[in-house]
């Protein structure tokens, strides 16, 4: 009997093992493709699903075409994809792509641009712009930015709550959920919607939210600030870097990829070229980069990443805990007031006082997460007896 019982759990425990030894096979395969080969070799098979990632790179380098890209092999993999715009009317979106020969007819595009360009209506455009209701209109001449329309301008809020009904409404249509997400560009958010208001709250929010919708999403943004992390670059799970610049009388562009948590990557800086297919990366051909700047003193630069690791690692911990917080109702609005203050000396390079705050805001939420309630257990279907024969 002992052996049978002995055999009966060494035969589960192998079945198990094969179950884990699948799911981790599964697991390493699921990613999510960019459609520019070389890059998704250097991302070492694609991107993480259901994650936000940022594009950043100066205007002009090849940022919203890689983007794209990304959005078109999800419609060659009958995926549901998402545009939303803030930089340019869809018309124009798809007039600048027509040179590639790209099929974008399938991509849905929320138009969330501040005012209203000559365009003609658009089956897969969906305008948000403004309260306006514009749909019905075979044209639309032109309408400038009125008092009425200033008015009306989108706020990040306004935006959250579009790309929501948005999902809503797609899921209801089809059963099915968008699975990639363009966000064209948080720089132009930050322009038009968060004047004099606090954008590290507002980002936080909105890059959280792009999170929880459980789709690969793609952040098009610019650093315009290079002394300064701007709080998207922080949140996202992985930065892919579109660098460009001048060399003699030619305009050179390279890709590189800053971060790409959870995974393996290639961290050297590669080639690229725009031509009429689209982004090419050369992954053989090493990228000829402009005149490097001075090093830093000895020891600095250690300290720093040690520093930099160090409030990340908090902030992150402390980022997880604030959504079961969020979960469980714990009330917690003036330990994210004492967050963004972290994140702000982060941004700034202030490390110490960033830690310091980190630490603090890190300590007095477990103390309120360990009073909380604990939210009810899943509950599980009871196994069938074990039948030993």
């Amino acid at each position: 009997m002992t052996e049978s019982c002995g055999l009966i759990l060494r035969t589960e425990l192998l079945c198990i093992m094969g179950r884990v030894v699948r799911a981790l096979g599964r697991l390493s395969m699921d990613r999510v493709k960019t459609g520019v080969v070389g890059l998704d070799t250097m991302l070492n098979g694609g991107l993480l699903p259901a994650r936000p990632y940022v594009i950043s790179g100066p205007t002009g380098s090849g940022k919203t075409i890689l983007a794209l890209h990304f959005l078109l092999e999800g419609l060659r993999q009958q995926e549901p994809c998402l545009l939303v715009t803030l930089d340019e009317p869809p018309i124009e979106v798809k007039a600048n792509m027509a040179t590639f020969s790209w099929n974008l007819d399938r991509l849905k595009i929320l138009d969330a641009t501040p005012d209203i360009r000559a365009h003609k209506r658009q089956r897969s455009v969906i305008d948000v712009g403004t309260s306006l209701d514009v749909r019905d209109m075979e044209d639309v001449t032109e309408i400038r930015q009125s008092s009425q329309i200033r008015a009306l301008e989108v706020t990040v809020h306004s935006v959250q709550k579009m790309i929501k009904q948005e999902f809503s409404h797609h899921l209801e249509r089809t059963k099915q959920r968008y699975k990639r997400i363009v966000i064209d560009s948080m720089t132009a958010l930050k322009m038009f919607a968060m004047q004099g208001q606090d954008s590290r709250i507002l980002i936080q929010s909105f890059v959280r939210f792009l999170a929880e919708l459980e789709a690969t999403t793609l952040i098009i943004s610019e650093r315009l600030n290079k002394k300064i992390l701007e709080t998207e670059f922080f949140l996202a799970r992985g930065e892919i870097r579109v660098n460009k610049w001048i060399d003699g009388s030619v305009i050179r562009r390279a890709i590189s990829i800053e971060k790409f948590r959870g995974s393996s990557f290639d961290d050297r800086m590669h080639p690229i070229s725009i031509g009429d297919n689209g982004m090419v990366v050369y992954l053989d051909a090493p990228a000829q980069t402009r005149v490097s700047t001075p090093a830093p003193k000895p020891g600095e630069s250690l300290l720093e990443t040690r520093l930099i690791d160090e409030v990340s690692n908090v902030i992150e911990s402390i980022m997880r805990q604030i959504e079961d917080a969020h979960r469980r109702q714990v009330p917690i609005r003036d330990i994210e007031v004492s967050l963004s203050r972290a994140m702000l000396a982060f941004q700034r390079r202030n490390y110490q006082k960033a830690i310091k705050l980190a630490l603090a805001c890190d300590s007095e939420l477990k103390e309120r997460l360990g009073k909380a309630p604990l939210p009810p257990p899943i509950s599980t279907p009871p196994r069938p007896p074990q039948v030993i024969r």
